[in-house]
């Protein structure tokens, strides 16, 4: 194995890890409290040739510091805490509107930054982060990682410029205690851009790209052979709904108002793009933890008269299908969802390698 080494902590099941070891890093240990996604990590890793140390645990309580004398020095800390609080959606920009416990792991993950002393420290969070509570929380992490010495540059990167079939905006931190830390430039350009015409870019790679040759599924079916490759059992008014849904992005709007549900009918100007068809020929919207459900989201097959399955939506994310996904299917829908996309961070760590 050999290469530089990591610890990713708020690991999940693995996104960023996978994408690191692709890049040629060693993990040493794993942190995460949500016992499907422990497993995850662990079954995935030990599959590739690894053995991190990967602890479940409360990252509130933890003694990262006692970690760090048993893992020795460790090249690079990964962390990706919980975005939800610092979700768009939740519009939590007075610092008054909603409190969320999970925000304040951003603490955490300088405190663990503290214990380890890595070379680089990679953070990563929804774009929100950057105004939500009219940006405390994001100040407070760029302001306390330079107390511990750490030069930092930080972005907002949608991951469909870097090869993944998703439209997917994060923040994106970099840290090094030594020489001048850079974010990856794009390797994927929209396509009719001019670099993606002049060929310095490729293309996006599309939904058509990443699920086209996935054998169908009609809903509540499970492939057999396809691990994850299984949909979600639908009520027949939904079935009825997304049959009249036109097919290559359609959504409800094109289907008759009395078969929409009670409450679109209701609420005619809500989230438009639930009970939406997929574009064969476009990147897919952001992959949720929602994500094989019609009702979260643009989650519905392009021409199958079904919603995603959790293998479509693991493809969307740029996970291959040996990586397996342990746990009830709405466990792992939340881990797909959950997930930084692997070739994102791959992007990120092969720009960490001449810093270490």
């Amino acid at each position: 194995m050999g290469g530089p080494t990591f610890i990713d902590i708020f690991s999940g099941a693995g996104g960023s890890s996978l994408g690191f070891v692709r890049a040629g890093f060693t993990p040493l240990g794993a942190l995460d409290n949500y016992a499907p996604a422990v497993e995850t990590y662990r079954r995935n890793m030990e599959r590739l040739g690894y053995r991190p140390d990967v602890r479940r645990a409360d990252a509130f309580t933890f003694d990262f510091t006692a970690w760090a004398r048993e893992l020795g020095d460790v090249d690079v800390l990964v962390g990706c805490p919980p975005c939800q609080g610092f979700s768009r959606l939740r519009n939590c920009t007075d610092g008054k509107a909603c409190v969320d416990r999970r925000n304040d792991l951003v603490y955490v993950y300088v405190e663990a930054a503290r214990a380890f002393r890595p070379k680089v420290v990679v953070f990563e969070n929804v774009s929100w982060i950057v105004k939500a509570y009219r940006g405390k929380y994001f100040r407070s992490l760029i302001d306390l990682l330079r107390k511990l010495g750490y030069r930092l540059v930080w972005g907002i990167l949608n991951a469909a410029d870097y090869g993944v079939p998703q439209r997917r905006r994060r923040l994106i931190v970099v840290g090094t205690l030594r020489g001048e830390p850079s974010l990856p430039p794009p390797t994927h350009g929209k396509p009719g851009s001019r670099e993606v015409e002049e060929g310095s870019l490729k293309p996006w790679r599309t939904v058509r790209d990443a699920i086209e040759d996935l054998p169908p599924l009609g809903p509540g079916e499970k492939h057999p052979e396809i691990p994850n490759h299984v949909t979600r059992k639908l009520p027949e008014n939904w079935l009825k709904l997304i049959k009249a849904i036109p097919e290559n992005g359609g959504t409800r709007f094109d289907a008759p108002k009395e078969l929409w549900l009670p409450c679109h009918r209701r609420y005619p100007n809500g989230f438009k793009d639930v009970f939406a068809r997929l574009k064969w020929d476009d990147v897919a919207n952001t992959i949720t933890t929602g994500c094989w459900n019609p009702s979260k989201g643009r989650y519905v097959h392009p021409e199958q008269d079904r919603g995603l399955s959790l293998r479509e939506c693991a493809r969307l994310q740029g996970f291959p299908d040996t990586f397996i996904f342990y746990g009830k299917p709405t466990s792992v829908a939340r881990q797909i969802g959950e997930a930084l996309p692997p070739q994102l961070a791959f992007s990120v760590a092969i720009g960490l390698k001449i810093l270490l």
